[in-house]
């Protein structure tokens, strides 16, 4: 009988696609356990790459074809990923955020990400994007984009224990119309590495720098590669060691014309004897001619920001904009402190001078007053000058302000007026008595508050706290700032909120999304040195030498 149904089983055949069936639920089965073996192994030893990668690449098959979701919450707070502008028709700009990694600290475990968005700043919203056979989890990448392609090189991967990590030096390209991945040939090309910055030049990537954490020894890179996008080919025209910017990780570059700009970054470099680790931070500013591919060091000039390592920093027009970032700073024994910062910096790519940016305060003005200037000029009263430097004028609240902070030898306004006038002569001077007609050390101070920490003009105006590792982007003329990180009672809290700010006008920040978070959460931050504390100490300083 069972030959019978044998051959009963033969003569009716099998049904169309069965077999076929069984194979793809057998395969998908097959590759379920292997991914429950994967974590298991992962949980039981959570430095292993090799199975952390392998339950990646197992989650990464699942996925058959491109998926677009749109209206999605917005992506977990985390840092280090690329949040980068993609320039769309009529201005209908986006921003393509990808990967970065994010602390846990309940499970103390470092979660890494592969994931895809898209912010749409007109409407406030995301999407997502689920495409197959794109690149492993990684932070610390960098992403630029060129006509229809995102290219995305490098990064890192971390443990969940923190205790080992994977450098990357594969390169992908995105394409933007179906969001498909393509990795891209590599041969000869930088070596794997993260902190690095990238930019676009015509038709070809330019790369810098960046460090390795081998685990034994770190190494820091400042050589220049460039990728020719045409030909899909890596070549180096400044090697490693060679004259110019000493090796770092988390610079920042700009592009000028045919000259790129590099600003800062740090290195840490550990003592072969103790083991001990020192970090360098660096404030120097370069630009190498990208014709010559020859470096040369600048002079700081105008009012630079203090020395610090983690701002943000993006380019528009002929100016690019700093903001944020860390210093850390010695107190009493050994122990150290971050000040974090939340000034905004400009630096004039064209003069290579800084100046910070204040914001532009609309002062009330009668009307009479206003028609009659706009009859004697020809212009629309509705574009007089509107800050305080442009209109000359001050708030009753604000002058009165000023006047009792001259008064008082203690307050972080007398301290920076002694500032202002230890620097300042000649024409700023008489420029400032001429204008605001005060005299003395308070015109100085009034001539440019900013600088200094006093910014008048947005003293009511909201703006993002102080943060590190903050990811910006431009979008037309709007400068986007999403996250960061910061420091309340000895923890690291990772930020999501999100502010715009205008770059003509300057009429202040917009705060578009507030921290998930809530404010409670930073109620005891208060315990960590701000701008004004910092501006307060350092002005005892320097009122002691006088």
């Amino acid at each position: 009988m069972g030959s019978g149904r044998d051959k009963r089983k033969k003569a009716k055949g099998k049904a169309p696609g069965q077999g076929e069936q069984k194979t793809t639920k057998k395969t998908e089965k097959n590759e379920d356990k292997a991914e429950r073996r994967a974590a298991k192994i992962l949980e039981a030893r959570e430095d292993d790459l090799d199975a952390l990668l392998k339950q990646f690449k197992l989650q990464d098959k699942k996925a058959k074809a491109v998926e677009v979701q749109h209206n999605v919450d917005q992506p977990s707070a985390r840092l280090f990923a690329s949040f980068t502008p993609i320039p769309g028709a009529n201005n209908s700009s986006s921003i393509l955020l990808f990967g970065g990694e994010y602390f846990d600290g309940k499970s103390d475990k470092m979660r890494v990400y592969n994931d895809l968005y898209v912010y749409h700043p007109e409407k406030g919203s995301w999407s997502q994007i689920r495409s197959p056979s794109g690149p492993t989890p990684r932070s610390a990448h960098q992403a630029v984009v060129h006509k229809k392609y995102l290219y995305l090189f490098g990064g890192e991967l971390t443990s969940p224990n923190q205790e080992k990590f994977k450098h990357y030096k594969d390169l992908w390209r995105l394409n933007l119309e179906d969001w498909s991945w393509e990795q891209l040939p590599g041969k000869g090309g930088p070596s794997a590495r993260s902190g690095h910055r990238m930019l676009v030049h015509k038709d070809h990537i330019i790369l810098f720098g960046g460090f390795h954490d081998g685990g034994k020894v770190t190494e820091y890179y400042n050589d220049v590669w460039i990728y020719n996008i045409d030909k899909l080919e890596w070549r180096s025209v400044g090697k490693q060691g060679a004259s110019g910017p000493s090796p770092r990780g988390g610079c920042q570059l700009a592009l000028h014309g045919d000259r790129l700009y590099l600003y800062s970054g740090h290195t840490v470099t550990v003592d072969k004897e103790d083991r001990s680790e020192s970090d360098t931070v660096h404030d120097d500013l370069w630009s190498i001619d990208l014709n010559t591919f020859a470096w040369e060091r600048l002079k700081k000039t105008g009012m630079a920001p203090t020395k610090r390592a983690s701002f943000g920093m993006v380019a528009h027009r002929d100016r690019a904009y700093l903001f944020g970032g860390v210093t850390d700073m010695a107190g009493a024994g050994d122990k150290l402190y971050s000040e974090l910062h939340d000034e905004l910096f400009q630096l004039d790519l064209a003069s290579q001078r800084w100046r910070p940016v204040a914001m532009k305060l609309k002062t009330p003005r009668k009307k009479d007053d206003a028609s009659a200037e706009s009859a004697n000029t020809g212009a629309d009263a509705s574009n007089a000058p509107a800050s305080i430097e442009q209109a000359g004028v001050l708030r009753p609240d604000l002058q009165k302000y000023l006047s009792k902070g001259g008064l008082d030898t203690n307050s972080a306004v007398y301290r920076a007026v002694v500032r202002i006038q230890s620097r300042y002569r000649g024409f700023a001077v008489r420029r400032a008595f001429q204008t605001y007609k005060l005299g003395g050390k308070m015109s100085e101070l009034l001539y440019s508050p900013a600088a200094y920490g006093i910014d008048l003009s947005s003293k009511d105006m909201p703006k993002p706290r102080a943060r590190a590792n903050p990811m910006m982007a431009v979008c037309g003329n709007t400068l986007w700032l999403l996250g960061g990180v910061v420091e309340v009672a000895h923890t690291d809290v990772t930020l999501d909120d999100i502010w715009s700010l205008d770059l003509i006008k300057l009429n202040g920040w917009q705060c578009v999304k507030e921290n998930t978070a809530g404010e409670d959460t930073f109620k005891d931050e208060e315990g960590w040195e701000t701008d004004d504390s910092a501006n307060e100490a350092e002005g005892q300083d320097e009122e002691s030498d006088i």
